[in-house]
Order: C-alpha cells, then structure tokens, then sequence
C-alpha cells in the first residue's frame, strides 16, 4: 500500500518559506525608507502566496502594497492592490479588514473624479462595516461621513445629509456631544444646509460645529478655518 500523500510537499513548504521572507525583507526595506526596495519584496511574496492560495497571507501583503503604492502616487496600481486585498481578505473569511480596503480605494477613485464609482464602492463598503462591525461603530461612522461627502459632490443633497447624519448619531454614542468627531460632522451638515439656501440653519450647524472644535485647536485646524471662513460668509 502507498504511503499517503503529504499535504505540504517539500516544494510547498519552500515555497511558503520563500514568500514569508520576502514579505520580511520587504518590511525592513520599509522600515528603512527604501520603498521600491519594499514593493520588489511584497510583489514576489504577493505572487508567491496567490499561487498557493493562501488568501490571508497574500491579503496582508496585498494591503501593504497598496498603501505604499498610494504614498508614492501610484494612484492606478494602489487601487489594483486595495480591490484585490478585499477580494482576497473576503475569501479568507476576514470580512473585518474589506470595508477599509474599499473605502481606500473609493477615496483613490474621487481623488481621480471617479465620483460615481467611488459612491458606489462607499456604499458597499458601508454595507460591510454595518454587516461586520455593526451600526455603532468608528469605522462605520467614517465611510458614512466620506460617503456623504462623494454624494455632495454628485448633487445628491439628500442622500449627502443622510449620511452625515448617521455618522453624527454614531459619534454622539461613541464619543458624546463635545468631541471633535462629532463638531466635523455638524460641519459637514452646516455645509449642506449652505449649499440648499438655508441659511439660518447653516449658521446654526457652524456655529455648533466650532464651539466644538475651537476646543481642540491643536485638531482639525484646516476644517476649522473653512468652518469659520464660510460662516462670516453667509
């Protein structure tokens, strides 16, 4: 009678070894600023782990290419990278790490005034953070607040205000009425209600938005600025 069949084959096992210390040499370069070095290293590793299947691994390493091609500019290549993280992170069963993967890649896509696409990519990962994290969570509360902001930018005031408004109900629960979260969200409500010709209630939303914020004036400085720049305006 035949011996059973190893499940890993000497081949495999070198194989994954190879690819685990690709993955580590990769990390140093980058840890050392060397990122071309870096994405040499993970896009043999990525190569290697595809190959054999191995989701979650090649997921990790996918992810880290994508945010290192995103740091350099390499808009095209790092959107290829976070569609396939998430892909790759779904059939490994870790449905927790694909909503950032698609609202990474949503924020490239806008950056590029692929507004359509990225509204379409935010709501489905919004889906998947409410799936994965619930309703009442950071995360979900974040692809919300850039959801609302892609729809604002479609024309879609209604569909923008909705989204805000979910995340300012997740950040009072998580954070309550005084955190800097919730003055950005009111921010972006004031924004709205300015852009319909409300006016009254548009001053309203500012000038909560930046009793909030004028707290923290180490945070937000930017947005705070533009807060306070459109409501002398109106």
């Amino acid at each position: 009678m035949a011996p059973a069949a190893s499940p890993n084959p000497p081949e495999f096992v070198a194989r994954d070894k190879a690819a685990l210390s690709m993955e580590v040499a990769g990390d140093k370069a980058a840890s050392r600023g060397d990122d071309r070095e870096a994405l040499s290293c993970w896009n043999e590793a990525l190569d290697i782990l595809t190959s054999r299947a191995r989701s979650a691994e090649a997921a990790r390493v996918a992810s880290k290419i994508a945010m290192t091609e995103e740091n350099l500019g390499e808009t095209e290549s790092s959107c290829l990278h976070y569609a396939q993280a998430a892909d790759l992170y779904k059939l490994a069963g870790d449905q927790r790490r694909v909503p950032m993967c698609l609202n990474n890649l949503a924020m490239l896509r806008k950056l590029s005034g692929e507004l359509e696409e990225a509204s379409v990519l935010l709501a489905r990962a919004l889906d998947e953070a409410s799936r994965c994290h619930g309703s009442v969570h950071g995360e979900t509360a974040l692809i919300a607040t850039n959801l609302g902001a892609v729809l604002c930018e479609c024309g879609d005031l209604l569909g923008a205000e909705q989204r805000h408004m979910q995340a300012l109900g997740i950040r009072e629960q998580l954070f309550g009425p005084n955190h800097p979260e919730v003055g950005l969200s009111l921010g972006h409500l004031a924004v709205i209600h300015q852009m319909r010709g409300d006016q009254e209630r548009a001053r309203s939303f500012y000038t909560a938005a930046l009793e909030i914020l004028d707290q923290f004036p180490q945070l937000h400085e930017a947005e705070r600025s533009i807060l306070r720049q459109n409501l002398e305006g109106l």
